[in-house]
């Protein structure tokens, strides 16, 4: 079925509240989505929206289960759908299970795979899903209403922007998408180029549509993590900088909850003029990258050679 085809049922009507003052307030009692529902910042931005109603999604069933049913005994009015966000059809049954649960106010965009993951499904998920997502849920957009993609530091290596016609306007599918990259950069690794490439798409589709997204009083905007140590990809990232001794000074590594709590700021009725930008939540990394490494350590980690 054609994308447009698919996204075409996602459309509901919805409820329209305004401030006295003509400015959106945050649905107050507007349904909380967030994709990813069961990874670590998928359970962390749960928790910190725990006093609304959510809906988590994840294409893994077992661990949404659990995710589920660790929330609902912590007292959380949760509803959890398992969905494959790489295909049309579901990431539109997502938006059609949340305009049956009523109005929704936020999305939350966290799903996302990394190394050693295949390079295709990494693209698949990474940027095929998230354009998916966000053209679900495009129709049913209200005044107020916010969504939040989470991109990477990764986004921000150089070699990266050099696919920043490709990943706003991608053509074929993943499989072609990763065999373009590799034709032209075949010396660097395909996992951790596709997922660089993926993550700054993710930047680049928030940037797209944030203009259409205003247009009906919404906002739409990307929030990069830096390094999380307490995610397995942190954990395994932060050991091969710390044994390389590549961890610029002064540089904190971050947690899930506080990526959770930069998800939270951007959603709230005080970011009213936020809208279309990356929010980069790295402790200082690439700021020290870019002003403490030598010209020589510059160059390597933004052509992925580190």
């Amino acid at each position: 079925m054609p994308r447009g085809a698919a996204i075409g049922g996602c459309w509901r009507q919805a409820f329209v509240v305004f401030t006295e003052f003509g400015k959106f307030l945050m649905l107050e009692n507007g349904l909380v989505v967030i994709t990813g529902g069961a990874g670590h910042l998928g359970l962390a931005c749960a928790q910190r929206f725990r006093e609304r109603r959510l809906l988590i999604t994840d294409a893994n069933a077992t661990r949404l289960g659990e995710a589920a049913t660790t929330l609902a005994h912590d007292g959380v009015d949760v509803t959890s759908l398992v969905a494959d966000i790489t295909v049309p059809e579901g990431a539109c049954e997502i938006a059609r299970t949340a305009a049956r649960l009523g109005q929704w106010s936020v999305l939350i965009h966290t799903a996302g795979v990394a190394p050693p993951t295949a390079p295709e499904t990494i693209v698949a998920v990474n940027l095929f899903g998230t354009i998916n997502i966000l053209e679900a849920f495009q129709a049913s957009l209200v005044p107020g209403a916010t969504g939040v993609c989470l991109a990477s530091l990764a986004a921000y290596r150089s070699l990266a922007s050099e696919f920043d016609e490709a990943t706003t306007n991608p053509r074929g599918d993943p499989h072609d998408f990763v065999a373009h990259m590799a034709k032209r950069f075949p010396a660097v690794s395909s996992g951790r180029l596709a997922y660089s490439v993926s993550k700054r798409g993710t930047i680049q589709q928030v940037r797209k549509r944030a203009s259409l997204w205003a247009q009906r009083g919404a906002r739409l905007v990307s929030v990069s993590p830096g390094i999380i140590a307490d995610t397995a990809m942190g954990r395994q990232r932060a050991s091969q900088v710390q044994q390389a001794d590549d961890l610029p000074r002064d540089v904190r590594l971050g947690v899930s909850s506080e990526i959770a709590a930069a998800v939270w700021l951007a959603t709230s009725a005080d970011a009213v003029l936020i809208n279309g930008i990356d929010i980069l939540v790295d402790g200082g990394y690439l700021a020290a990258v870019d002003t403490a490494y030598s010209a020589s350590q510059r160059s390597d980690w933004h052509n992925l050679r580190v």
